[in-house]
C-alpha cells in the first residue's frame, strides 16, 4: 500500500474519532447550563493546568514510544528493544507523576493562593485536589495509545480520545450533577472519566502488545539512554507548547478577572481551539511515515506528502474557521445566556487554528526526526514571549489582549518550525501542492468582510447569518472545485 493510501486510511479512522469529539461542544453546553459559568471557569483553569502537567510527564515518552515501537515492531528479533523502550516510558512517566502528587499535597494550596488570591483559589483548590489524582492513570493510557500508533493501528486513539473521552465526560458530568452540583461533582466526573479510559487502555495493551514482554523488560530493566535523550527535551518542549496555548486562560484570573469572565473567555477559546482537531485527523496517521521516509532519506517524497497533507488539513479547517467567525455570538449565547457580552475577542483567536492547521505539521516533522532539543528551544522562546505579551496586553486590553498575545505566539512558533523542517530535516512546503485552500480561504474571507461591513442585514438575524454562511462557503467551494476540475481534465 502506498504512503498516500495508508495515510488516507489512517486519516479516515482518525476522522471517525474527530466526529466523536462533537460531544465536546455538548459537554461545554451541559457544564455551563448545569453547573454554571463560575464552575466552568474553575474547571477550565484546572483542566489546562492538568494538561500542562500531563504534557510534562508523558509527551516525550509517548512520542518516544511511538517512534521506537514503529522502529522495532516489524522485526521479532528487535522486540526486546521495543519492550525496553516501553518499560522506560511507563516507569518514568507514571513514576514521576507520583512525585508531582506529593508536591501538590505538600505545597499545592499555597501555590494556588499566591498566584490567584483567596477568592479564585477557593473553588479552584477543590477541583484541583480531586482532578490531580488522574495524572498517573492518564500517563499510562497515553503511552499505551502511542504504542499502538507505532504499530500503525489508529483505531484505538480514535476510539479513546475521539469518542470515549468526550462522551464519558459528558455523561459523567450530567450524572454527578444530580448528586453534587458543585465544584466537587464536576471534578469527580473528570476523575471518573480518566479511570474509565485507564481500564480501556489495559484492555488495549492486552490485545495488541505483550504483558509478558513488558514484565521481562522490567525484570531485566536497563535505562534506554536514546529514549531519554529524546523524551526529556520533548517533555519540556510539549509542556511549554501546552503552556503557550493555555497561558491566556491561566493568567486572566491572576490579573483579577472573575471566574465568570474566565469562563466566558474559556468557552470561546475552547470552541475555537477544537478546530485544531482537524490537524490530528492526519498528523497522527502521518507521524510513522515521517520516521520511515526520513530514515530512508526520501526527502523529496516526504516533502510532497508533507505539503499535500497540510493542504488536506487546511481544506477542512478553513471553512470551519469562517463559520466560527460568522456564528460566534449565537454559539456563546447557546452555551449559556449569561455569555451575552462582547465576543469580538474570538476574531483575535481565529488565527490560532488557521496557523496550526496550515503550518504546524512542520513541528511534527522536526520532532519525529529526533530534533527534540530544537523544538524545546522553540517552545522556551515562544512561551517566554507569550507570557510577556500577556503581562503587557491583558491589563490594558483584557480578554482581547489575551487573545492577541496567543495568536502572535502561534505565528512565531509556526515560523520557527517551517524553517527548521527545511534546515534540519530537508523537508519543505511545496506551494503548488498546498496553495489552493489558502487562496479559497482568502477569497471567502474578503467576501465575508465586504458583506459584513456593507450589508447589515446579513448580521441582524440568524437567517441573515445563515445566508452569509452559504455565500461564503459557496465561494470557497468554487475555488476548491475549480482545482478538482483541472486535475480531472489533466488526467483525461
Amino acid at each position: 500500500m502506498s504512503v498516500s493510501n495508508e495515510l488516507k486510511k489512517g486519516a479516515l479512522v482518525n476522522f471517525v474519532g474527530v466526529v466523536g469529539k462533537m460531544a465536546a461542544p455538548a459537554f461545554l453546553v451541559s457544564v455551563n447550563r448545569l453547573f454554571g459559568p463560575d464552575i466552568f471557569g474553575f474547571f477550565i483553569t484546572a483542566n489546562i493546568a492538568i494538561e500542562i502537567i500531563i504534557a510534562f510527564l508523558t509527551s516525550g515518552f509517548k512520542d518516544g514510544a511511538m517512534i521506537f515501537v514503529s522502529r522495532f515492531a516489524d522485526n521479532k528479533e528487535e522486540h526486546e528493544d521495543l519492550y525496553t523502550s516501553l518499560s522506560n516510558s511507563f516507569l518514568w512517566s507514571v513514576g514521576i507523576s507520583g512525585i508531582v502528587l506529593l508536591l501538590y499535597i505538600s505545597f499545592g494550596d499555597n501555590l494556588l493562593e499566591s498566584v490567584y488570591g483567596d477568592e479564585f483559589t477557593d473553588g479552584l483548590s477543590i477541583m484541583f485536589s480531586i482532578m490531580i489524582y488522574s495524572i498517573p492513570i492518564m500517563a499510562f493510557e497515553k503511552v499505551v495509545l502511542a504504542a499502538t500508533q507505532g504499530l500503525k493501528i489508529m483505531k484505538y486513539e480514535a476510539l479513546s480520545n475521539g469518542w470515549l473521552r468526550p462522551l464519558a465526560l459528558l455523561v459523567f458530568s450530567i450524572f454527578f450533577w444530580f448528586f453534587d452540583p458543585t465544584e466537587t461533582g464536576m471534578a469527580v466526573a473528570y476523575l471518573a472519566t480518566q479511570i474509565l479510559l485507564f481500564v480501556v487502555s489495559i484492555y488495549i495493551f492486552s490485545r495488541e502488545l505483550s504483558w509478558k514482554g513488558l514484565f521481562q523488560a522490567f525484570k531485566k530493566f536497563r535505562i534506554d539512554k536514546e529514549l531519554l535523550d529524546f523524551a526529556i527535551p520533548q517533555n519540556i518542549n510539549m509542556t511549554l507548547n501546552r503552556f503557550i496555548t493555555g497561558i491566556d486562560v491561566l493568567m486572566l484570573p491572576a490579573f483579577g478577572f472573575s471566574a465568570t469572565a474566565v469562563g466566558f473567555y474559556g468557552a470561546g477559546s475552547m470552541l475555537i481551539r477544537e478546530i485544531r482537531s482537524v490537524k490530528f485527523i492526519f498528523s497522527s496517521a502521518f507521524a510513522p511515515h515521517i520516521v520511515r521516509l526520513h530514515k530512508l532519506k526520501k526527502y523529496e517524497e516526504l516533502s510532497h506528502h508533507f505539503s499535500k497533507t497540510a493542504a488536506w488539513i487546511a481544506t477542512i479547517a478553513i471553512p470551519i474557521i469562517l463559520l466560527m467567525a460568522i456564528f460566534k455570538d449565537y454559539l456563546l449565547v447557546f452555551i449559556h445566556p449569561e455569555y451575552g457580552g462582547d465576543s469580538s475577542f474570538m476574531y483575535y483567536l481565529l488565527p490560532i487554528p488557521y496557523l496550526f492547521c496550515s503550518f504546524s505539521l512542520a513541528g511534527n516533522v522536526v520532532s519525529m526526526t529526533g530534533h527534540s532539543k530544537l523544538t524545546l528551544m522553540n517552545s522556551f522562546i515562544v512561551a517566554s514571549t507569550n507570557t510577556v505579551l500577556n503581562m503587557i496586553l491583558i491589563p490594558d486590553y483584557g480578554i482581547v489582549g489575551a487573545a492577541i498575545a496567543s495568536s502572535i505566539a502561534m505565528f512565531i512558533l509556526n515560523g520557527f518550525e517551517v524553517v527548521e523542517a527545511k534546515v534540519v530535516a530537508s523537508t519543505r512546503f511545496y506551494l503548488r501542492d498546498m496553495l489552493r485552500p489558502h487562496l479559497a480561504g482568502i477569497s471567502s474571507a474578503l467576501v465575508f468582510a465586504l458583506l459584513f461591513q456593507t450589508m447589515p442585514w446579513f448580521t441582524d438575524s440568524l437567517t441573515g447569518e445563515f445566508s452569509l454562511a452559504a455565500i461564503v462557503l459557496t465561494v470557497f467551494a468554487l475555488f476548491i472545485g475549480k482545482d478538482l476540475i483541472l486535475k480531472v481534465k489533466a488526467k483525461i
